[in-house]
């Protein structure tokens, strides 16, 4: 596909495969506006999650892998919940309700999908290292795990839909040596980031996961959170980890976050480190989900 002469139609194709876009199951969306309340009963949480049979099992199947590492089987939503918290289950289920959507039945889709999630396991258990070193609250260290896990949900989304000519955008940005967000905006218009937030919109997603999903990459003007400070970094040490032709070239680490987050670059050869540990235990997770 020739690219530069054929932007205007690629991105009306894919505005149009945004409306077309299908919403989050309805129980996704039930516990993640029921997590919003800090009274919420794990009973309600078993109430809504029994209504989707299918999105019950991914998630037991997901709990009881060797990522987890739990030391006995988990047969029930309760005592999911009862373990991991109510958060880190809203967390998984909104992982399996996106990928329910963005799903194929195309085999190069398929691993591409694979590579997808390895990288995103890297950059939420990175970013969740982070935040704990950091002395973050516990809700907000579970809000940077799933804002790493889904960060890139744009990039899912073009992965999926448009394979071919967004792997020739990834051609592109190695070839140039260019940033990938700047090939992206140039080539369609806006980057996988603007992009994953607008679908996080769509999809009704809570504020602060819209946030971190627009500004992964390239943290905005002003103040630093601590908890997208914690998501930027880990989205690039995840992006050095990964195959060049998966990510293109990738931004540089803005120095607003790691000063903020007390990190020195001898801290970045530590967390490589402990990242790949991650990556290797979430491999069997990847094909659960």
């Amino acid at each position: 596909m020739a690219l530069r002469s054929e932007n205007f139609l690629l991105r009306r194709y894919i505005e149009k495969a945004m409306v077309d876009l299908p919403a989050l199951p309805g129980v996704v969306l039930q516990v993640v506006q029921a997590t919003e309340n800090e009274n919420v009963s794990t009973a309600e949480i078993e109430k809504h999650l029994s209504l989707d049979t299918a999105i019950t099992t991914k998630l037991l199947k997901v709990v009881n892998s060797a990522y987890f590492g739990l030391p006995r089987q988990i047969v029930n939503v309760n005592q999911t919940i009862a373990i991991l918290g109510l958060h880190q289950v809203r967390n998984l289920v909104l992982s399996i309700g996106v990928l329910n959507i963005l799903t194929s039945s195309s085999p190069r889709v398929i691993e591409t999908q694979k590579a997808y999630w390895q990288n995103s396991f890297a950059a939420a258990s990175c970013a969740e290292m982070l935040a704990k070193k950091k002395s973050l609250e516990r809700k907000d260290v579970e809000t940077v795990f799933v804002s790493g896990l889904l960060r890139d949900v744009g990039r899912l989304f073009l992965f999926t839909l448009f394979t071919l000519p967004y792997q020739e955008v990834l051609g592109a940005s190695i070839k140039n040596e260019e940033p990938i967000s700047e090939t992206e905006t140039r080539i369609l218009g806006f980057t996988h980031a603007e992009l994953g937030a607008t679908l996080a919109e769509k999809w009704n997603f809570p504020q602060i996961l819209v946030d971190a999903i627009r500004d992964h990459d390239r943290i905005p003007e002003g103040n630093v959170s601590p908890t997208t400070a914690c998501i930027h970094v880990a989205d690039h040490l995840a992006g050095e980890l990964s195959d060049p032709a998966f990510v293109g070239v990738i931004d540089q680490i803005d120095p607003r976050a790691l000063r903020l987050l007390g990190i020195a670059p001898a801290d970045l050869d530590s967390l490589r480190e402990s990242t790949v540990e991650q990556v290797a235990k979430a491999k069997e997770l990847v094909g659960l989900l």
